[in-house]
């Protein structure tokens, strides 16, 4: 079916009739103008000739008027345009400095004098931000090279002016990506030159792969909401940017940026009292020309960028004393209810302390007489003493370690392009970026452990992306483009340390089982395993991340077409896109010895010798773990093993993933009347289903979740081209149809009330669109498949049972297991191997994602250059991807495996055992989690956004721009990502009640989405300070001042409380419940809100915990009640600012110095608070977002 499919979409791309244009090309890259010709009387003129000639290269371009005066000269290079137009009978009239710019219709009606008249000169403003925009729907924003360059950008980066768009939200989830109009981060379509600019593997974070710096960047425009049918691939916002070419005059720069910490203030939680530590030169130059004038031109431009930053860390330490074995809680540290309760005191663990004699009940019913472990105790070293006291997690045990971390960045990146006018009718663009990176530590959120320790993680990256595009003017108006291209990256992580320095965290570990004698030997001989990472214990874990890479990239082939005709312009396409992913991730592969005490022995809160408390409620599992660290006693070790398909041990698990793709559409935009247009269209789309080139990869068989036990157990079968079998990864979705419409209407009254209201002809412009778009299933998602079985088996022991005593001379390394595609239902309540804890399936009828988009609004030119914008922008999701658990909770399985005994938890009380909620009622034992990915996520967006767009053209004034936005929303869903969890609920992106019982399979996740901001403002300004003096010396001291700024303001993300027991079984703590606040005004947990100023939350008291008030937990099955994303964050403010100063040497050479102030005011922007009510910070922000005030400097020469 696919290769009839390719054959007939080839048979369509070659037709004349359809053409075939990408939805990423031809006017994706280029700029278009159009108008109606009229004479005096208003009466239409066909037959006119109208000639667009580019300023700077001279290139130019003609149509002809239809019968009805319009025309339309499409795929234009964005830039500066003389409009000429000649008719029989007419004088010239001749339209100077018109703005054609990227993905944009520009507008050039003209009025023809009688021959013999003086020709007529029309000089327009040339801003395209300020034009009304009467010929279609989409909502956009452009920002040109003057904006760009002049705005405070604090990474260089184009992509973050995004943000100064209205609908776009800025997350703050692991991603750092902006939500638009309610689609997920992931969900924007970057593009450069046309070409698809967009990480396949993991897409969401800003940018795209390989987007060129602001001197490599013309002008990039973002269109937020109902775009035309020509554009697709993803729901979210299309970012087209725009690179500079040559012309016929050679132009360039050379330029450095700079900053210091010593020019910066420190993060708010920094105790050091200065700074963390900060420095970044970027530097580079740029030139560009004619090769041969009006024929050829080129462009380069180079950049380095040379990075290091310092970010604050917080480490859990042990206490000096408690090393030892003495649990102390510190004279004037329990004070208040505590001390009045008893929970202070000291407990002695060590060999030789009286209650230890004969064996210390610290678990509950187990005793346990062991002296220290003394590899443990050299362990131990590597830890250093608490800093930051304030937050300890227990004092006098466990305390708070705060340091700044070094992480460096360097990258060099070059961007050319070469411009070629072949002939009066052919032309051809050839764009290529190129970029290296090389990246440590809290760039890749692998910040080193300790200082010191050297196992920060580094990776070296590379980029690239081609364009070659030929457009082809087969006459006035009829234009067909044909574009090749594609890009390519290269990605790897290693977890060694920076520079690839062996970790001093490794090494010390190996060192002490060596000198305690305990093997060290991997499992396969070493090659599947690089360490022996330690975890749990209540403290920071220690240990090495275990190395992958990827190379990833797409290619496609284009062709389009654009026919100009009457009224008419239609335009059809078709692109082939050719996405593969060779890579490799190896989680798991390093052994991992877990010291996080089994929660199934039901321990009792810590009591000294004497019977006093020794721990406050809830924290008793705290001392616990870290007792059992000090111990040696490891309650899980693990390690993941990898096998090829015919069950043979392999050292990593390398795959090979491939996805084709290919989407058509046809697209009318109809000027029915010179003041009404209508654009409407249908597009298809066909998202190919991933394969693995060796037939590797397996899924899920059985996935009926209202079966009790699937016969045999879970199996997996191969899938996918040469797996043997012909079933697939899951079913192919043809139905992705997608139809779009919109229409604009300038209404055209030149007297009376209307014409006030509306300004008169050409001044307003009424439009509203709908449309339904297409979204694809990203690489990340299928290329974890990779781990099902028979592919890989866990290891997964728990050493501490009814028989073993876990200790770690008693440990042997991991054996190989035996690969199956079968996972047997056999497995005991506490086995001693787990054979598969995790997997990755995908529903068998997978859903394409789609989204439904409207809107409707206006744009009111209120005086010279000065343009109004209202707009109600909606949208609704559907099948969005969502990944939920696919062995649901079963209530009645649990009952039959605990026989319906008297307390069993499902019977009516839960039970405070994670492991024992994980298990009960599980389809199969030997699974803790299936992560079954579905396409049963939705949601929905309503927003009133408006923009205010103010050009300053009076020099005696100064001149400028400024521009202010503002959006009020509301976004819901039941999912924000099937991955990457949002800022308000970390990491938890798994369902917190997928077995439904806590009312429904799908409602119970709805909330506010993770990126639901319901306020945003955005201000942005340039402005020429107008101080001129008459001495040209005096002048270039203290004349030639500009200055520019934006200021964002953003109102609190949404986040959920979560309690400490996981009632669902899904292996994740539930969200609390809400108690009572004791105030009869308090009707539910909406009401309270965290106070930004200090940053603290609702009382403990308010929520279920560990120990909470007699029904206040739910039943077996059932969440807390508080619901998802209930409480809200901090607001976000910030205020960049920079101050330049122009220095003319002659007229044709200047040199610029600038400062530029990021979050001048300094204000602290407080993350989303501690969540989590069994925390001592619960309610606390204990991190910023953004930087605290940096001033960086810059000095430039520019011809």
């Amino acid at each position: 079916m696919f290769k009839l499919m390719m054959r007939i979409t080839g048979i369509i791309a070659l037709s004349a009739l359809i053409g075939a244009v990408n939805l990423c090309f031809g006017q994706a890259q280029k700029g278009t103008i159009s108008g109606v010709v009229k004479d005096q009387s208003g009466a239409v003129v066909a037959g006119a000739t109208v000639d667009a000639t580019n300023v700077a290269t001279g290139e130019k371009s003609t149509a002809t008027t239809s019968d009805s005066g319009t025309y339309t000269i499409p795929n234009l290079t964005v830039g500066e345009y003389t409009v000429t137009v000649n008719a029989a009978g007419f004088a010239p009239t001749t339209i100077k400095s018109l703005r054609v710019s990227v993905s944009f219709n520009t507008n050039a009606d003209a009025t023809l004098n009688p021959q013999g008249a003086t020709a007529t000169v029309v000089v327009t403003s040339g801003d395209a931000q300020t034009q009304v925009n009467t010929t279609d729907q989409q909502l956009s924003t452009l920002l040109d090279n003057k904006k760009i360059i002049d705005l405070p950008l604090l990474n260089r980066d184009p992509n973050s002016l995004i943000l100064l768009a209205p609908g776009t939200i800025q997350s703050q989830s692991a991603l750092g990506g902006f939500a638009v109009n309610g689609s997920r981060e992931r969900n924007n379509n970057f593009m450069v030159d046309g070409v698809d600019n967009n990480d396949t593997e993991v897409p969401g974070i800003p940018g795209g792969l390989s987007t060129p710096n602001i001197d490599a960047t013309q002008e990039f425009r973002v269109i937020t909401s109902n775009f035309n049918a020509e554009f697709g691939r993803n729901t979210g916002a299309v970012i087209n940017v725009a690179t500079k070419n040559g012309t016929n005059d050679f132009h360039g720069n050379a330029y450095i940026y700079y900053r210091s910490s010593r020019f910066s203030a420190r993060d708010f939680f920094d105790k050091t009292g200065k700074a963390d530590p900060l420095q970044r030169k970027q530097f580079g130059a740029s030139i560009g020309g004619p090769i041969k004038r009006e024929k050829a031109f080129f462009f380069f431009n180079y950049e380095g960028d040379r990075f290091t930053i310092g970010t604050q860390q917080i480490r859990t330490v042990p206490a000096a004393l408690a090393r030892t074995g003495i649990f102390v809680t510190p004279a004037g540290t329990c004070t208040g209810a505590d001390l009045q309760a008893g929970h202070c005191g000291t407990l002695d663990i060590r060999p030789s302390s009286a209650n230890n004699a004969t064996g210390i009940n610290l678990f509950g019913s187990r005793a346990f007489n062991y002296p220290l472990d003394p590899t443990i105790q050299r362990v131990l070293s590597l830890y250093p003493v608490g800093n930051s006291h304030s937050e300890d997690p227990l004092p006098g045990v466990l305390e708070a370690f705060r340091f700044s971390t070094t992480s460096v960045s360097k990258i060099n990146s070059t961007a050319a392009r070469v411009d070629y006018k072949i002939n009066e009718k052919n032309s051809l663009t050839v764009s290529h970026q190129f970029n290296t990176g090389f990246f440590t530590g809290d760039f890749l959120g692998l910040p080193e452990t300790f200082p010191g320790t050297g196992d920060a993680g580094y990776s070296p990256q590379r980029g690239q992306l081609l364009s070659i595009n030929l457009i082809s003017n087969l006459n006035p108006n009829l234009v067909n483009s044909f574009t090749f291209g594609g890009n390519r990256s290269y990605s790897a992580f290693n977890g060694e340390g920076s520079q690839g320095v062996g970790s001093t965290i490794s090494s010390t570990i190996n060192q002490a089982f060596t000198a305690n004698r305990l093997p060290l030997a991997q499992a396969f001989g070493g090659a599947n395993g690089e360490a022996i990472n330690l975890t749990g214990g209540s403290v920071t874990g220690l240990g090495v991340f275990d190395t992958q890479f990827r190379y990833t990239g797409t290619t496609f082939l284009n062709d389009s077409i654009t026919w100009v005709y009457r009224t008419h312009t239609f335009k059809g396409g078709y692109e082939q896109r050719w996405v593969y992913s060779n890579s490799e991730t190896n989680f798991g592969r390093s052994e991992s010895l877990n010291f996080s005490f089994p929660t199934s022995f039901n321990f009792p809160i810590l009591r000294n010798n004497a019977g006093a408390n020794i721990s406050r409620v809830g924290l008793g599992g705290t001392l616990q773990n870290f007792a059992s660290l000090l111990y040696g006693l490891a309650a899980i070790q693990s390690q993941s093993e990898f096998y090829d398909k015919n069950g043979a041990r392999v050292n990593s698990n390398y795959r090979g993933f491939r996805v084709r793709e290919a989407d058509f559409f046809f697209q009318d935009t109809w000027r029915v009347r010179s003041n009404f247009t209508l654009n409407y269209g249908l597009r298809y789309e066909y998202k190919g289903v991933p394969y693995e080139v060796n037939g590797e990869l397996s899924t899920l068989v059985n996935q009926d979740p209202s079966q009790v036990e699937p016969n045999g157990g879970f199996v997996f079968q191969l899938v996918g081209k040469n797996s043997g079998n012909n079933s697939q990864l899951y079913k192919d979705d043809f139905n992705n149809w997608a139809p779009r419409f919109g229409f604009n209407w300038s209404p055209a009254a030149e007297h009376g009330f209307i014409s006030k209201l509306t300004g008169g002809p050409g001044r307003m412009s009424i439009r509203g669109g709908y449309g339904v778009f297409y979204d694809r299933v990203f690489g990340n998602l299928f290329t974890n498949a990779r781990g099902n079985p028979p592919f890989e088996q866990d290891f997964f022991d728990l050493p501490i049972n009814s028989t073993n005593t876990g200790t770690l001379p008693d440990i042997l390394r991991p054996p190989t297991l035996t690969s199956s595609p079968r996972v047997p239902s056999d497995a005991e309540i506490f086995p001693d191997i787990f054979v598969l804890p995790n997997n990755n399936s995908f529903q068998a009828k997978l859903a394409t994602p789609y989204e439904q988009k409207w809107n409707f609004g206006f744009q009111r030119e209120l005086g010279n250059q000065f343009l109004l914008e209202a707009d109600y922008v909606g949208s609704k999701g559907t099948d969005l991807l969502r990944v939920i658990d696919g062995q649901l909770t079963s209530v009645p399985r649990c009952n039959a495996v605990f026989h319906g005994a008297a307390g069993a938890p499902c019977g009516g009380s839960i039970s405070t055992s994670g492991t024992t909620n994980i298990i009960n009622g599980r389809f199969n034992d030997a699974f803790f989690q299936v992560g079954l990915n579905t396409s049963l996520g939705f949601s929905t967006y309503h927003s009133l956004q408006t923009r205010i767009t103010k050009t300053l053209t009076n020099s005696r004034y100064g001149l400028g721009q400024v521009q202010l936005a503002y959006t009020w929303s509301h976004a819901i869903d039941n999912a924000n990502d099937p991955l990457v969890g949002s800022a308000g609920e970390s990491t938890r992106t798994f369902p917190r009640d997928s077995s439904g019982f806590a009312g429904g399979f799908s409602r119970p996740e709805r909330g506010d989405a993770g990126f639901d901001v319901r306020h945003v403002l955005a201000l942005n300004f340039t402005y020429d300070i107008p101080l001129k003096f008459s001495s040209k010396a005096l002048d270039r001291v203290l004349g030639n001042w500009t200055m520019s700024g934006i200021y964002r303001y953003q109102s609190g993300l949404p986040y959920s409380v979560f309690g400490a027991v996981d009632s669902a079984g899904t292996g994740f703590s539930q969200r609390a419940d809400f108690a009572s606040t004791g105030n009869p005004n308090d009707i539910g947990p909406t009401s309270l809100t965290p106070d930004p100023r200090t940053q603290t939350g609702p009382a403990r008291t308010l929520f279920a915990n560990t120990t909470p008030p007699a029904g206040a937990l739910p039943t077996f099955g059932v969440q807390g009640n508080t619901g998802r994303n209930t409480f809200r964050g901090p607001n976000f403010s910030k205020t960049d600012f920079s101050l330049i100063k122009h220095i003319p040497i002659t007229e044709r050479y200047k040199f610029t110095i600038r400062a530029d102030f990021f979050n001048i005011f300094n204000r602290v922007n407080f993350g989303i608070p501690v969540a989590t009510i069994n925390s001592l910070n619960f309610g606390r922000s204990t991190f910023t977002v953004g930087t605290p005030r940096v001033i960086q400097f810059a000095g430039r020469f520019e011809f």
